[in-house]
């Protein structure tokens, strides 16, 4: 019986040496501030996620895969930390940080193919989010710093999705969807840590 290919090492990272840029949070627009925190709320699920995989499943795979892209995660979370100061930033920490380990928890316990699944669904929905705020921070708040930690984000993200999308290219309908509802509450929590 031939054993299952290892899971591919995150690639090297946009974010890897980056410095946080330092830009003038009051002299940002409100609209652009509200990105700043969601994105830090997103990259607080994200750690929680993989930090989730880890009491759900004993596969060595996902395993490593969890924690090669965990250390980007983190890497992440802390330049929008260094941004973004505790004032800031949501009110419901707590409360992400849960929800992030249920939503790499959960796929996980189900099996290799809901996480990959759930990771390749989610990380290409934030490929597409950090886009959004790219093209909204060009227009409304042009900081060379703040654009290239947007960017290198959106680009660590993009591996991350294709990574998973690599692992299991043909999920079951039962993976689709769960990764389906992953992202519809990607787009609910990044609503709400907007404002909270």
């Amino acid at each position: 019986m031939q054993s299952p290919a290892p899971a591919p090492a995150a690639q090297q990272s946009d974010t890897t040496g980056m410095g946080p840029p330092n830009p003038d949070l009051s002299a940002l627009p409100p609209r652009i501030r509200r990105e700043l925190r969601a994105s830090h709320v997103g990259e607080t699920v994200a750690v929680a996620l993989y930090d989730g995989v880890a009491g759900a499943t004993s596969d060595p795979e996902v395993l490593r895969f969890a924690a090669s892209h965990r250390r980007v995660e983190r890497r992440h979370l802390r330049l929008f930390e260094a941004v973004l100061p505790p004032e800031r930033r949501s009110a419901l920490l707590a409360f992400w940080r849960w929800s992030g380990r249920v939503m790499g928890g959960l796929p996980a316990w189900l099996g290799p193919p809901y996480f990959y699944a759930v990771v390749a669904g989610v990380e290409a929905w934030v490929d597409g989010h950090y886009a959004r705020q790219i093209d909204l921070a060009r227009r409304l708040a042009p900081d060379p710093g703040l654009l290239t930690l947007l960017e290198a984000c959106r680009l660590d993200e993009r591996l991350h999705a294709r990574d998973a999308a690599r692992l299991d290219p043909a999920p079951p309908w039962t993976a689709r969807a769960l990764a389906g509802v992953a992202v519809f509450l990607s787009g609910v929590g990044v609503r709400v840590a907007r404002w909270v």
